[in-house]
């Protein structure tokens, strides 16, 4: 990302231009709605990655929890391919929502950042950059900011339907038995029929 850029709108977002070419781009992940590639021309560390959406969104806070999921997806890739590919460290990402939030451009943009031993900024962790704000530390103070917080109503727009399994897993944490009929009585009989263990407890769980 060109540093200082200010924000543009549809086809004059530099992302939106950089898109329509993607042989200028220099990939190293990309899903069917995001692209990841090397930072250029302005690099902050070996290997730093904009994960960038194909479409012009102004915020990751505009996309639905399906294309999120895609998006965190692929930055997970890029911080894999960091520490695999190049021997990074560690990785930092960052994601920037709105100017005051350090977001540089109107296209939203997530960066991942190696970082290497070596470097003099190594081991620095982001949160340094925000000096300690003694006033915040009021319990008062604390407690009307998470009423606050918690007050907001947040829907995404979409159902989330819990899986079965995971759903069956909560139940049976709070005591709660979800199995009838037959189901009922093998979990308190080991044993089917047959003589043999019922294999369902102790098995792994696929989320495919």
């Amino acid at each position: 990302m060109v540093q200082g850029q200010q924000p543009g709108q549809g086809d004059q977002c530099i992302f939106c231009q950089l898109i329509e070419n993607p042989d200028q781009l220099m990939l190293v992940g990309e899903t069917e709605k995001f692209y990841a590639w090397l930072e250029f021309p302005e690099p902050r560390a070996k290997g730093q990655v904009n994960v960038v959406p194909k479409e012009h969104v102004e915020s990751v806070l505009d996309l639905p929890p399906a294309e999120y999921s895609e998006y965190m997806t692929l930055v997970r890739e890029a911080m894999v391919k960091a520490k695999e590919g190049l021997d990074a460290d560690g990785v930092t990402t960052a994601i920037h929502v709105d100017q005051m939030g350090g977001q540089m451009m109107d296209h939203a943009y997530i960066q991942v950042i190696p970082r290497f031993e070596d470097d003099e900024n190594a081991g620095t962790p982001v949160s340094a950059i925000f000096p300690k704000d003694e006033e915040l530390q009021d319990e008062e103070l604390l407690a009307d900011i998470q009423q606050q917080m918690r007050s907001v109503d947040i829907s995404f727009g979409e159902p989330v339907t819990p899986h079965p399994e995971a759903e069956k897993q909560a139940e049976r944490a709070r005591g709660e038995s979800v199995e009838t009929g037959e189901e009922e009585k093998n979990q308190q009989d080991p044993e089917d029929e047959d003589g043999e263990e019922d294999d369902y407890r102790g098995g792994s769980i696929e989320w495919g």
